[in-house]
Formats: C-alpha cells, sequence, structure tokens
C-alpha cells in the first residue's frame, strides 16, 4: 500500500509549496526586500481635537525577552523571493501523477457534487494529523488539510476543513467528516481510511485527492524539536491546560500573549491542538501559522538540505503514498515558489451553519455556498505577482511590541503586500488605530476592506490623495487594535464566483 515518508522535513519539503516564508511576513522589524517606501508628503494623522496631522519618523521596536511572551530573538532573513532551495537531489522533473492509493475509479452517483475543475498539473494532496501513532489506523483524523498546488505558476492554495463538518458518507449515514478515515479500514475498503476520505470529499465537494500525508504528535514535537523551536507570529491571546506524564503536576500550561513567540515542540503541539477556549476555526488557522512558521525555520537552516539523512529519526512517525522519487519535484516547486503565490483558507460560517442532530451532537452543516468556497479556496491566488496586489504600509503606535508584524501577516493571508513595516517612536502611543488613504479615486479601493479588517470608524480614516504613492494606504495600529480575527465568520468576506465560473460543465465526472 503506501510507503513510510522519509523524514519529517521532507514532508516540509512537499508542505514548502503549502507554506512558503511567511506567507508576506517580516521576521525582522524592517523587511529587507521592501526598502522602498513612501516618499510623499503626505504625514501621519494622529487622533486630535482639531484632526491637524503630526509627523512621526520610524524605528525598530525591541520588545522585552520573556518566554512565552513576544519573543525579540532575530531569527534569519528569508533569502529573497525566488531564491532556489539547494539539494543534492537532481532529476528529471516530471508531472506528479495520482497515486495507487487514489487510483481506482470513484462511481459518480446522483447527487453527488460535479467534479472541480483544476488547471491541468494541479496535485491535490490531503495532510491529516491525528493524536495516534501512524499505525494506529482505527483513529480519527481531527486535522484535515488540503493542499492544492499549481507547479506551473507555482502557487499553493490551503484549505483547513473543520472536523465537525458533516457529510454524506456512502454506505452510511451521514457523519462527521473526521469519522471516514477510521470507517475506510473499518470496511477494509482498497487504499484505507485515506482513499475512503478521498471518496467522500469527491463525493461531497467535487475536489479530486491525488496524494496524502500523515503525521501524528510524537512526530510533530520531535521535528520542532529537532529545528530547535519554532517563531510564530500569534494572534490571540490563549491559556490552556494539557496532561503531561512528564511534569511534576501531571499536567502543563500553555500561556501565550500576542506578539512574536518562540516555542518548543510540546508548546508548538498545544498551541496548535487547544480547543477549550477557542474554536475549531481558531485552531484550523493556528495550525496553518505553525506549518508555517516550521517551514521558514526549515529553510533558513541546513537541515532541509540535509533531509534524506534523517530518515531512520522520523520513518515511525509519518506516513504517506508519496516515494522518495517525487522529493526532487517538491525541492523545485519550494525553489521556485515566492511568498506571494500563497493562499490559505478555512471553511467556516457563514458557508457552513450549525446543526443539532437528533442524538444531541453539535455539528456544521454544508450551505448552498460550500461547494463554491472550496472551489474558491483551491484554486490558485488571483495574479501572484506583486505589481497585482494591493501594496501598503503598516506602523505600530499601540504601544504593544510585535504589532506590526503580526498585521503584516494578516494583511499578507487577505492578498495584501506590506511595502514597510516598523514602530512609530517620535507620536507616541495613539488611542485610535488609523487608515491613511492616499487612493486618486474611489475606483476598486481597499480602505473599507481595511477599514473591516482594522475595525476602523469613518472618523479616523484620512484622505491624502498622492498619485505618486507606492502604497494605496498607510495603517497606523493605535492602543485600541486587536490583532485577534473574527474567525467564525470569515468566509464571509470571500466573494464567490457563479456556478457556471467555477464548474464548466454540469456533467458529473469520474
Amino acid at each position: 500500500m503506501s510507503r513510510r515518508f522519509t523524514t519529517f522535513f521532507e514532508l516540509l519539503l512537499l508542505m514548502a509549496v503549502v507554506i512558503s516564508l511567511g506567507l508576506g511576513v517580516n521576521w525582522n522589524s524592517q523587511p529587507a526586500a521592501l526598502a522602498t517606501q513612501h516618499q510623499s508628503t503626505a504625514t501621519l494623522a494622529p487622533a486630535t481635537d482639531s484632526g491637524t496631522p503630526a509627523v512621526a519618523q520610524a524605528e525598530t521596536s525591541v520588545a522585552p525577552d520573556a518566554t512565552l511572551q513576544p519573543d525579540t530573538s532575530t531569527a534569519a532573513t528569508p533569502p529573497p523571493d525566488g531564491t532556489p532551495v539547494t539539494s543534492e537531489l537532481t532529476t528529471t522533473l516530471e508531472v506528479l501523477p495520482t497515486s495507487a492509493v487514489f487510483g481506482n475509479d470513484i462511481p459518480v452517483e446522483e447527487g453527488d457534487a460535479p467534479l472541480l475543475v483544476q488547471t491541468p498539473g494541479t496535485i491535490n494532496i490531503l495532510l491529516l494529523g491525528s493524536d495516534a501513532a501512524v499505525d494506529a489506523r482505527y483513529s480519527r483524523t481531527d486535522t484535515i488539510l488540503i493542499a492544492s498546488i499549481n507547479p506551473e505558476m507555482p502557487s499553493v492554495s490551503l484549505l483547513s476543513i473543520p472536523r465537525d463538518l458533516q457529510v454524506r458518507i456512502p454506505d452510511h449515514s451521514d457523519d462527521r467528516i473526521n469519522t471516514a478515515y477510521e470507517l475506510g479500514y473499518l470496511r477494509n475498503y482498497p487504499g484505507g481510511g485515506p482513499a475512503f476520505l478521498a471518496v467522500v470529499l469527491r463525493k461531497n465537494f467535487g475536489v479530486k485527492i491525488d496524494h496524502y500525508v500523515r503525521v501524528d504528535f510524537t512526530g510533530f514535537v520531535k521535528a520542532v524539536e529537532t529545528l530547535g523551536g519554532v517563531d510564530v507570529l500569534v494572534e490571540c491571546e490563549l491559556h490552556d491546560t494539557f496532561p503531561d506524564k512528564t511534569a511534576a503536576s501531571g499536567k502543563i500550561d500553555l500561556d501565550v500573549y500576542p506578539g512574536r513567540v518562540t516555542l518548543n515542540g510540546k508548546q508548538a503541539l498545544m498551541y496548535a491542538r487547544s480547543r477549550w477556549s477557542t474554536t475549531d476555526f481558531d485552531r484550523a488557522r493556528r495550525q496553518q501559522k505553525v506549518l508555517r512558521a516550521l517551514l521558514s525555520k526549515a529553510k533558513n537552516s541546513n537541515l532541509l538540505q540535509n533531509a534524506l539523512g534523517l530518515y531512520q529519526d522520523f520513518q515511525e512517525n509519518v506516513d504517506t503514498d508519496i516515494g522518495l522519487a517525487s522529493i526532487p519535484t517538491f525541492i523545485d516547486i519550494a525553489g521556485r515558489l515566492d511568498n506571494l503565490a500563497i493562499k490559505n483558507r478555512v471553511v467556516t460560517y457563514p458557508v457552513l451553519k450549525a446543526f443539532t442532530r437528533s442524538d444531541g451532537a453539535m455539528v456544521l452543516l454544508p450551505t448552498q455556498d460550500t461547494t463554491a468556497y472550496i472551489a474558491e479556496a483551491l484554486s490558485p491566488p488571483a495574479g501572484n505577482r506583486a505589481q497585482n496586489r494591493v501594496r501598503v504600509e503598516v506602523y505600530n503606535a499601540s504601544g504593544q511590541d510585535d504589532m506590526e508584524a503580526v498585521a503584516a501577516e494578516r494583511l499578507g493571508w487577505e492578498g495584501f503586500v506590506v511595502m514597510a513595516s516598523d514602530v512609530l517612536t517620535e507620536t507616541g502611543t495613539l488611542p485610535k488605530t488609523q487608515i491613511i488613504d492616499y487612493t486618486v479615486t474611489p475606483k476598486g479601493s481597499p480602505i473599507s476592506r481595511l477599514a473591516g479588517i482594522f475595525n476602523v470608524g469613518r472618523a479616523n480614516i484620512f484622505s491624502q490623495p498622492d498619485p505618486s504613492s507606492i502604497v494605496a494606504a498607510r495603517i497606523v495600529l493605535g492602543e485600541d487594535y486587536n490583532s485577534c480575527p473574527r474567525t467564525a465568520v470569515i468566509a464571509g468576506d470571500v466573494p464567490l464566483a457563479s456556478d457556471t465560473e467555477l464548474i464548466p460543465t454540469s456533467t458529473p465526472q469520474p
């Protein structure tokens, strides 16, 4: 059946197209590749009674040391976009065919979603996480992600699917999607759990899966520890307690606050798993953040280049149908991928709705927009070049360390290009977050979207039209800035195409 994956770092190579360097995140306070800043005479506009703007200069912030408070240790500067990832592996790169695990024809029945039409050569990879060892087939997959890779652009679209999403399961009553993996093995389905989960995705949403990777928690912790920890830009304050046999009390606490935080293996796993004071939607977003941080750390070290030598350390913790011969293809994609060619999505409200089953279980049901949202989520980013993205600046006058970096990462997730990010010191802290609008026409203006992201009212949006500006707007973070996004409704911000645009043919295809 499937082959063991050689090492978690080969998993990172696989995921390189999923979680490229930072997705627009600057791990240093000043972006190395963004030396050119807004040079117009437009000034910042702090909230004053007179409304008169005050000029301020930007300086680099220095945050206090703390274990799980924002961390000020400087990570290695990421290579510029397009810098290749070197590797000793050399081979002729070919389009990867669908593996034998997913090679069986799936019978198309009445009620099945039409096949999602994607660019030829697209590779859809199922990324699974479980608290069971990779040999434990009879377990549920509480982490389900789809990585849709376009090797030619190259680009990656990453989609997290909530475990409580109730779907149609062939020859079974409707149930949560996280039960499909276990059912595949219980039924002795050809290809096992991954293949049966692929059937469920195909029939419900038209997604064709080509490969899978499954990693257990032990392998995840081991990978983070091998890297010496990972730096994560935390958006939301989080507190939780987990059982830990190695601790004197039998438990371990996790307390993180917004800002740059360094997590060890156990902390990274807890951060990615926590649900006590949060939701599956928040958790999915945190998982994507941790994965990006892992790749960033690996690409800035020499471990990625020596992945093949780590076979014995990780072969028991990762299971996949991807063989060694395919690794050079992913290395090539990673080398050509820039940080603008990434899309991140989480299936959430309003394209889902809450439902209480007759047995009292709380689940999530698809709506008429769910398939359209998934189609948009797995399509390549629209215009993955900088000239096709709205450019902005973000400056921190909130009085809280690292908020400019946190906000810059959020803007990257939202498809913006952050041309400058720094801390303001001359004006001191500002009570309200502001947006300086440099656009000269309302047509296509991003201001309303930025106002929604940063919760800025009209009174704190200052129009200073400047046709020479290289950025559309400058965001100045004030003391009221709340970096924690409303992940439960974030799908509502994504414009959806009509069914005819998403699926050229209404005829179901195998």
